[in-house]
C-alpha cells in the first residue's frame, strides 16, 4: 500500500503530474488509460499521485497508450511548458466547438470571460 507521507523526489512529482496532464488532455479516465495500458486503474491513480514510480516498460506502455513519445512523460529541464499550453487549450477548445453542447458553453463561457478580464488587468 503508497503511503503519501514519504516526500517522493521532484521528478517522481514533475512525472505524476505531466502524466495526469496528458490524460486529461486527451479526454481519458484513468479507466481509460489503465485499459489501454494494460494496468490496473488504481495503479494509474498511485503514478499521478506521485505514490508509485514506473519502470521504462510502463513508460513506453503509458506513452503509447496516450499517443506520445515516451519522453514526453519525463520532465525536461528548462523547458517553458507555454507552447505546450496554449496547444493543448488550442486541441480543447478546438474539440469542444465541434462537440460541446449548451450546457458546455454555458459553463465554459463565463469561465473565459474571467481569465480574459484577469489577464487585462496584468498587462
Amino acid at each position: 500500500m503508497p503511503t503519501r507521507s514519504k516526500k517522493r523526489p521532484e521528478i517522481v512529482r514533475q512525472f505524476a503530474a505531466k502524466l495526469k496532464e496528458l490524460r486529461a488532455s486527451r479526454g481519458m479516465t484513468q479507466a481509460d488509460l489503465a485499459q489501454k495500458a494494460d494496468i490496473a486503474p488504481t495503479y494509474v491513480s498511485e503514478l499521478e499521485n506521485a505514490d508509485s514510480t514506473p519502470g521504462l516498460d510502463l513508460i513506453g506502455r503509458l506513452a503509447g497508450a496516450l499517443g506520445v513519445d515516451p519522453a514526453e512523460l519525463l520532465p525536461a529541464k528548462g523547458a517553458d511548458p507555454l507552447p505546450a499550453l496554449k496547444e493543448q487549450a488550442r486541441k480543447l477548445v478546438e474539440k469542444l466547438m465541434t462537440s460541446g453542447d449548451r450546457e458546455t458553453f454555458l459553463k465554459l463561457n463565463p469561465l473565459l470571460a474571467l481569465l480574459a478580464e484577469e489577464r487585462s488587468r496584468r498587462g
